[in-house]
């Protein structure tokens, strides 16, 4: 039956049963009295059931009506709710955003663009998902995040990608470590270091540790443990070691450990930063984050073209 029962057939008996008449219904809605006293009648035809009493001064409801109206007017309402967010989620003002990190947003740029994105959109659910590189790739191409934030060399593949800032490496000690009297460090100081590294982007930052002291003379120790960068760094001060960072992993304070900066021959060491989508993602909550990072593309940092990992 629902199928044979148009939703205007519905909309206007709902109209002409407030307004009390088909003629002050038909004048609201445009159209000719006729025209709703005849839908109400085929409506009242198909449902077997006499909905209004007429009388030459209008229309009154029926008793049977008005059980009728009430769940209708509430259907009716939550459509309108459902087509209102639907208009809402087109525009990205709602919905959904899921978004995949192995970098820290503790501090720094990418900090700064989620805040924001908050603050503009506060009623898109934004989720977070953090993993190693390859795991978020593979999320990525599953559908089940919209955009991954990865730093360093990235090749771009299958995906779409914006370059978006570059961020200083630093070197993690404790405040006792010998080291810590040097406000900047070269890569050359870390020649006879033993340096603890964990999950991403450890990887990443040995070979650019690796690739800076060009693997000739004295060479670091380096410990790679299953472990992320808070565990990391809550066992510099146990194990002597130092660790390498990403300057956005630098919000997070530790009692006794203490930053320091990495030094290229021509200024800080610099890590680029990138967002990788799949190019048919056609969430309208991504493209508004997009924009929003490329608003974030400063010329503080620019990048090198030096493999980061």
């Amino acid at each position: 039956m629902i199928r044979s029962i148009k939703m205007v057939t519905l909309l206007q008996t709902l109209i002409a049963a407030e307004q009390g008449s088909f003629h002050k219904a038909g004048t609201l809605l445009g159209i000719p009295a006729s025209t709703v006293s005849r839908r109400v009648r085929s409506l009242e035809a198909q449902l077997g059931v006499k909905l209004f009493d007429r009388h030459r001064h209008g229309i009154r409801p029926t008793a049977a009506s008005n059980a009728f109206f009430k769940p209708i007017r509430r259907i009716l309402d939550e459509l309108n709710t459902v087509l209102i967010n639907a208009k809402t989620i087109a525009r990205g003002k709602t919905g959904a955003l899921n978004i995949g990190l192995y970098v820290s947003p503790s501090s720094g740029h990418l900090r700064m663009a989620i805040r924001e994105y908050k603050q503009a959109f506060p009623s898109v659910d934004v989720q977070y998902v953090e993993g190693e590189r390859s795991q978020l790739m593979e999320r990525l191409n599953a559908g089940s995040i919209d955009v991954a934030i990865v730093a360093g060399h990235f090749r771009s593949g299958m995906h779409d990608v914006v370059p978006l800032w570059s961020e200083k490496i630093l070197v993690a000690m404790v405040a006792t470590h010998p080291l810590a009297e040097k406000a900047t460090l070269t890569w050359d100081d870390l020649r006879k270091e033993h340096i603890l590294l964990g999950r991403d982007p450890g990887p990443e930052l040995r070979d650019h540790l690796l690739s800076r002291l060009n693997a000739s003379g004295d060479l670091p120790a380096i410990r790679h443990s299953h472990i992320g960068r808070d565990f990391v760094l809550s066992l510099l001060d146990i194990e002597s070691d130092i660790t390498l960072l990403y300057e956005a992993d630098t919000g997070a304070r530790h009692p006794g450990v203490i930053y320091r900066e990495m030094a290229d021959h021509d200024g800080p060491s610099l890590v680029p930063y990138f967002a990788c989508w799949i190019t048919s993602n056609d969430n309208p909550a991504l493209q508004h984050f997009l924009d929003l990072l490329r608003q974030h593309k400063g010329p503080q940092h620019q990048p090198r073209r030096a493999r980061a990992g």
